[in-house]
This record gives structure tokens, C-alpha cells and sequence, in this order.
């Protein structure tokens, strides 16, 4: 009887098996990926999320369909990152700071005059801190899709202010805005301006208001904005380099199947490729349209002086423990 009854319970256990199978395989033909984004659909951005979502269409056969949600349809950056934690959301595509809480590390990405350039932020990023921050993410359920981090935003940050901004001296009382980032914060107030966190769509109004004297930004996003109305000086910082992260669910990533895992990291890393293309051209179209409507003073700063205003407080994130001992040099070194 005991061997007939085990019988019965393999048959059934089979059954389920294949019944299991045969629903994934159904499933892979018909892939539905829900991707939030900040950006409004009109921008760059929102064009290269476009192109990302029908590469990844046209290269799986239509297999594999990206429901784009721009303009946080999805809701604010802290809301779609827990989207991304528990699943109800599979990508959102935006700078890695808002997965600080996973890694605080990833915070020494927006910290002013830490890296020299891209290229230097790439190298970090491609390093031995910069994959064991990546190893990091991915063990708390994140992965980022374009691993080669050439996604650029900006293509560099400027500073709109109401009056020249163009020394380290011209900071000290500086109204300035500020992200919601303690550490960026703190970097501002190391050289004596006065910073304040403004939400980002609240930007214009707090400068148009006198609630703030200068605001940063990366250029390509200026024009869409209309800062140069109200803040017409544009000081040339480039005070940290920025790339957008393509960021998903792992536990659905592993779920796919190795083509089609191949099929979203090429084309997340094509994305980045296309949008670098078009960058530069794009901003200097809007710098035109920027001199022509709102007459704007452009100011070059002297970057190793505003690099040397900021060394001491590098070194002082070591000691408030945001960065762990030698990782300063560690980075500083990168050649």
C-alpha cells in the first residue's frame, strides 16, 4: 500500500512540475517590465528610456515589453526604490544615491570635487570598491543593469546663481540648494555657504522667491527647468560627475533567462553609448537658446582651487565614518 501511495505522489509531484515549467516557459514569451523614471518623457532622458524599452522589444522578438512610467508616475525616488525592494516595480532608472541605504557608500558619488572627471568616476566605479559596492546592491536585491556606468547625466553640473559665483570666496553666505543628501550638504557648509534643501521641482520657485541665491544642476536639464530666467549667471563647476543606473529587481533578474538577462544589460549599456552621442549636441542647442531668451553670463572656475576648498572635508568623511579608512586615497589614486 505504502508503495503504491508513494507511486501516486511522484505521478502528482511530476504533474506539478511540468505544469510549473510549462507556465515559465509561457511566461518568457510574454515578459512585462515595469520601468519608473524621473525624468518627463520630452527630455533626453525620456527619449534614451524610450530607445532602451524598443531595443530591448526589437531584440527579444517581442518577448520582452518595458512599460515606461516617466515623471515619478511610480511615485517620489525613495517610494520606486521600495517598489524595487519588494517587486512591485522591476527598474527604475535614476543616480545610485537613492540606494544609499543599501550601501552608503554609494554617496561618495555626489560628494563635490572628489573625482576629477568621468573617466576617473568610471574607473572607481570599475574598481575593486566599486564592484564590492555593486556586490553589495545586488545582495540586497538590486542590480544594476548597465554595468558599464557610461550612462552620463549632465553632461558636467553647473551652478545658477543670481550673481557671479566664480571663487571659492564668492561661496562663503551662499544661499545654496541642496538635494536631500546629509554629506552634500555638509560639503557646502564646510566652505562656509549656507545650504538648503529644496525639492527639485521646487527649485525655480525658491530662486524666483530670493529662498535661495544659487542652485546646481546638470546643464542638460537647465533649460527645461528655466533656472537661467531667474538665476542668469552659470559658473562651469563640474563639481561631481553623474550617471543614471538602470536598477533592478534581482530576485527577477534571476529569473529570467540567460538571453534575455543579456538582451537588458547590452541594451541598458547601448543606451548609455546613444545618450553620450547626443548629449553634448543637445546642450549646445539649449546654451543658445539659453543666451538668446535670457541673455546668461557663462564663468569658468579655477577647478584645483575649489578642489583644495573641499580636500579636508574628503578626509573628514573618513573620520565621521561615512567612508571607511583609506578609501579617500584609495580613490584619489585611481590613475
Amino acid at each position: 500500500m505504502n508503495k503504491y501511495l508513494s507511486l501516486i505522489i511522484i505521478f502528482f509531484f511530476a504533474l506539478i512540475v511540468s505544469a510549473c515549467n510549462n507556465a515559465t516557459n509561457a511566461d518568457e514569451k510574454n515578459i512585462v517590465i515595469k520601468m519608473g523614471t524621473k525624468m518627463p518623457k520630452e527630455s533626453l532622458e525620456g527619449q534614451m528610456f524610450e530607445y532602451f524599452a524598443d531595443t530591448v522589444h526589437e531584440n527579444s522578438n517581442g518577448e520582452i515589453t518595458i512599460q515606461l512610467y516617466p515623471a515619478e508616475q511610480l511615485g517620489k525616488g525613495t517610494t520606486q526604490v521600495d517598489n524595487i525592494l519588494n517587486g512591485t516595480q522591476q527598474i527604475y532608472a535614476e543616480g545610485i544615491t537613492y540606494f544609499s541605504d543599501l550601501d552608503p557608500r554609494v554617496n561618495l558619488s555626489s560628494v563635490p570635487f572628489l573625482f576629477r572627471d568621468f573617466e576617473h568616476y568610471q574607473k572607481f566605479n570599475k574598481s575593486e570598491l566599486g564592484q564590492d559596492i555593486h556586490n553589495t546592491l545586488i545582495e540586497n536585491n538590486v542590480r544594476i543593469l548597465n554595468d558599464e556606468r557610461n550612462f552620463k547625466r549632465g553632461p558636467e553640473r553647473v551652478l545658477l546663481s543670481k550673481e557671479p559665483v566664480v571663487s571659492v570666496d564668492d561661496l562663503k553666505g551662499l544661499k545654496i540648494r541642496s538635494f536631500e543628501s546629509k554629506t552634500y550638504s555638509e560639503a557646502y557648509t564646510h566652505v562656509a555657504s549656507n545650504p538648503t534643501v529644496i525639492a527639485w521641482t521646487e527649485t525655480y520657485l525658491a530662486l524666483n522667491q530670493n529662498l535661495v541665491d544659487a542652485a546646481t544642476s546638470p546643464l542638460s536639464l537647465v533649460w527645461g527647468m528655466k533656472f537661467t530666467e531667474v538665476a542668469p549667471h552659470m559658473s562651469m563647476v563640474d563639481e561631481y560627475q553623474q550617471d543614471i543606473v538602470l536598477a533592478m529587481n534581482e530576485e527577477f533578474f534571476q529569473g529570467l533567462t540567460d538571453e534575455h538577462k543579456n538582451i537588458l544589460i547590452n541594451a541598458a549599456n547601448k543606451t548609455g553609448e546613444v545618450n553620450n552621442d547626443r548629449i553634448n549636441e543637445v546642450v549646445d542647442e539649449q546654451l543658445a537658446l539659453m543666451q538668446e531668451e535670457h541673455d546668461i553670463k557663462i564663468h569658468e572656475i579655477n577647478k584645483v582651487e575649489w578642489s583644495e576648498a573641499f580636500e579636508d572635508f574628503h578626509y573628514q568623511m573618513e573620520e565621521d565614518g561615512i567612508a571607511p579608512k583609506g578609501t579617500i586615497d584609495s580613490i584619489k589614486s585611481i590613475e
